[in-house]
């Protein structure tokens, strides 16, 4: 671990680095930094020291035999993969902090992140890992729209594709399709809060959160599924019949608009997707140039689709398949589901500046029982 986390910090965060030498060498004033290039590291920083308290915390809780339970093969599998992923996260938290002071910025300071919601069992901390990174994936490709320049968006982007391992490996580990879709998804910081601003306290981000956007359901959730949301935007103050329930994934030009009063998935979807409330029926762009993002009325939330079985995530999370005992033998049967969806559920708006910790989110999970999962692949076509 400590050979593997050495070369982590001087591998990557010499080649973040180095990648910098251009800026870094050269006095500020010699070579300024925009505003909106600073805000996009500090951004990311604050993400990254969030992704790396909920590893070590999680490392620091679970043991072999809680991995073992919660159905891997080997509890050797997830370890390992959890070990590397937290030396990365907290590699790159100390090499951006080390950026933003050499392109004289500050640091954002005085953060807390709560995580202790999301890690009640092993299960429930896989599923809030698997939002977490693709939600990290999607903050890193919006964050580069925000930096114009190119060096320091080259450094940025080496961070973005290990984020995006991460983010494979994730989706493994819960059981779903490791690369579900041909492309991913940007966010804006704004939307980014939205999703996890609940779990930072203690500290002036600068950037205003969108409304959370909290989703009520408690089964499965596949395509059709009619879905429920609570928001503090919600109130009534527009009629719901005036609302749209946007959804986006990736590949999609736009998203898909529905009535809000209609809200059920689209079908043909695998992985993840961003769920808006909009009070428009015009389509969100899939690019942060172009969508109409002052029609956002709450969100994002996010949902994942998992409905198709993945031979990797199976063989190394056998114990999510269900099985049935036949005279006295046990085999496994065909069905398939990922046990645990979590989402993140704030019981009020996250503002703009996050002082209070009793704003804690907390970590709604959903058992997927055999026969549901039975059901599920059934309804699907052939």
């Amino acid at each position: 671990m400590a050979l593997t986390s050495l070369y982590s910090f001087f591998g990557a965060g010499l080649a973040f680095l180095w990648l910098l030498a251009p800026v870094t060498a050269l006095p500020v004033a010699r070579r300024a930094t925009s505003s909106s290039t600073l805000v996009a590291l500090q951004f990311a920083n604050v993400l990254e020291q969030l992704e790396s308290t909920f590893y070590a915390e999680a490392l620091q809780k679970f043991n072999l035999s809680d991995f073992t339970a919660a159905g891997f093969a080997s509890p050797q599998i997830p370890l390992q993969q959890f070990q590397a992923i937290a030396a990365d996260e907290s590699t790159h938290a100390t090499t951006l902090m080390t950026a933003i002071n050499a392109l004289g910025g500050q640091t954002i300071s005085g953060c807390t992140f709560n995580v202790s919601s999301l890690l009640t069992n092993v299960s429930t901390m896989v599923a809030a890992a698997r939002l977490v990174e693709n939600v990290g994936v999607s903050a890193y490709l919006g964050a580069l729209t925000l930096i114009n320049d190119t060096v320091i968006s080259t450094a940025a982007a080496t961070i973005m594709t290990v984020e995006a391992r991460h983010q494979t490996i994730l989706n493994l580990l819960a059981g779903g399709t490791p690369i579900p879709q041909a492309f991913d998804v940007a966010l804006n910081p704004s939307e980014i809060l939205a999703l996890a601003g609940g779990l930072i306290s203690g500290c002036n981000l600068g950037i205003p959160a969108n409304v959370p956007l909290q989703l009520n359901n408690s089964g499965p959730i596949q395509a059709g599924t009619k879905l429920s949301f609570t928001s503090a935007a919600l109130n009534g103050t527009i009629p719901s019949q005036n609302l749209t329930c946007q959804f986006l994934a990736g590949g999609l030009p736009a998203t898909i608009s529905q009535p809000f009063t209609e809200c059920s998935v689209p079908p043909n979807i695998t992985g993840p997707m961003y769920v808006f409330v909009t009070n428009s029926s015009q389509p969100l762009a899939n690019n942060i140039r172009d969508a109409a993002t002052g029609t956002i009325v709450a969100g994002p939330a996010m949902i994942f689709i998992d409905n198709q079985q993945d031979a990797l995530a199976m063989a190394a999370r056998p114990g999510l398949n269900s099985t049935a005992t036949t005279n006295g033998s046990t085999t496994t049967t065909g069905s398939f589901a990922a046990p645990t969806t979590i989402t993140l559920s704030p019981p009020t708006p996250s503002p703009s500046t996050v002082t209070s910790s009793s704003q804690s989110w907390m970590a709604v999970t959903t058992t997927i029982s055999p026969s549901q999962a039975s059901a599920i692949l059934a309804s699907m076509p052939a």
